[in-house]
């Protein structure tokens, strides 16, 4: 494949579509757009990558290819909060030097990670179905359902074609918390014409349709109603639904709950102050909920991936500073597997084991619902927009080819896209150069 050629970066209408981040992979997303000269960028997160000695260390998208080519980025678009769309801002956001678009929950996730001291770019609140006007391109953000509240698709005009950015995303009609997928405006758009879906690919090897949050708040009750001492649930800390329904699962079982780890804390405080969470009594504190019965606790932690630092290996080690797990303890993974994460849960399951605590997992029990499309959603949603083209992206290859051609048996045609490839959409979307691309681990936490 060729490098690219001046005219097609900095020219031509295109529009043109570029990962450097997100394709072959999960994490690190990272997607460009651009039209003469123009370009913006949807998402910036960060990925985790295992180390030899068994941890993660933390990769961000490299912006060699900007350099390069002398690629500026008139905005940030971001389709919602979770680590793998944002977590890379801190560490590259005074590179690319542009205002920021995101959502008021997403905003105050980012905010949080930033440094009061240092001077950032513009960071503007966008509201949903409202267009907005950035140089070319026309944005606009839709509200869809997933497993953290404001998680939108965006749907771009540009040079005469209408791309549809999927973000990530599921079908639910009883998330708990948040926003229903805004399926009026969805038919709308598909009514309209859409020429390309850039589409999350995560599940799309998987057949059926989604599980409601509503169904996994029955499964944990289910689950957590015989236990009789203490439980502990682990799931991912941004997950607020998830943390409503365990507050309510609490309160209705005769228990009182309470969070062990940093972004448990971090997430129910971006909760409350944007009223997400308000489920009574809520969560009290460690050390008060530390000194009840055993058979009246009910502990949420971090670390449903094995991570060495979170308090659920820690728990599994016996070197938590707040909470020992002792026999006849229940611990239940409301959370699924992020695939190169098996080894590090393998152990921390055999530690629990080793300390005769029962251990739960959704293979056992309905107690986890994925925030990502199996097929059935993916037929659905299709269907509302009534697409040409469809370019499958975040996940591994083996996801972005399943998704192609489960695709294609819905009529729509297209090509799996690698991060680095500049990708035509002016037609039916083709692969005209490449450019670097690659990920780059962070100096230090910023």
């Amino acid at each position: 494949m060729p490098a690219p050629r001046f005219d097609q970066l900095h020219r031509q209408p295109g529009p043109f579509f570029l990962a450097l981040g997100g394709t072959g992979m999960f994490g690190a997303n990272f997607y460009l757009f651009g039209s003469g000269g123009q370009w913006i960028a949807v998402d910036c997160g960060f990925a985790l990558q295992a180390t030899p000695g068994g941890s993660n260390q933390v990769s961000v998208p490299s912006l060699e290819a900007l350099e390069k080519y002398d690629i500026k980025l008139s905005a940030l678009l971001i389709t919602h909060g979770h680590e793998d769309h944002i977590g890379a801002i801190p560490h590259l956001w005074r590179q690319l030097d542009c205002p920021l678009y995101a959502s008021p929950f997403a905003a105050r996730l980012i905010r949080n990670k930033l440094d009061p001291n240092l001077t950032w770019p513009r960071l503007q609140e966008i509201k949903p179905l409202e267009p907005i006007g950035i140089g070319a391109f026309q944005a606009e953000w839709i509200p869809v359902t997933h497993s953290i509240p404001e998680s939108h698709a965006i749907v771009l005009e540009v040079a005469g074609k209408r791309i549809y950015h999927s973000g990530d995303w599921k079908l639910d009609n009883d998330p708990v918390v948040g926003e229903l997928t805004a399926q009026a405006r969805l038919q709308a758009i598909g009514r309209a014409g859409v020429d390309v879906i850039i589409g999350d690919s995560t599940n799309a090897p998987v057949t059926g349709a989604s599980r409601s949050e509503a169904a996994v708040q029955n499964g944990l009750q289910d689950a957590i109603r015989p236990c009789q001492q203490r439980v502990v649930v682990t799931c991912f800390a941004s997950n607020l639904a998830r943390l409503h329904s365990l507050a309510e699962i609490a309160f209705d079982a005769g228990r009182y709950a309470g969070l062990l780890g940093r972004s448990l804390l971090t997430m129910h405080s971006a909760g409350r102050a944007q009223r997400y969470l308000n489920a009574q009594p809520g969560f009290i504190g460690p050390w008060e909920l530390g000194f009840l019965p055993r058979e009246q606790q009910l502990w949420i932690c971090t670390g449903s991936q094995g991570e060495p630092a979170a308090a659920l290996a820690r728990l599994s080690s016996g070197s938590h500073p707040h909470l020992s797990l002792e026999a006849g303890d229940t611990v239940l993974f409301s959370s699924r597997l992020i695939p190169g994460n098996e080894e590090a849960l393998a152990r921390i399951k055999a530690g629990l084991k080793a300390q005769n605590v029962h251990v739960i997992d959704d293979d056992m029990a309905p107690i986890h619902a994925s925030g990502h499309p199996p097929q059935e959603d993916l037929r659905t949603l299709y269907g509302w927009l009534k697409a040409r083209y469809l370019l499958p992206v975040h996940g591994e290859l083996y996801h972005q080819k399943a998704h192609m051609e489960f695709g294609r048996s819905l009529g729509l045609s297209g090509l799996v896209p690698s991060n680095g490839e500049l990708i035509d959409l002016s037609s039916q979307p083709c692969k005209v150069a490449d450019l670097p691309w690659g990920l780059s681990v962070p100096a230090g936490r910023k």
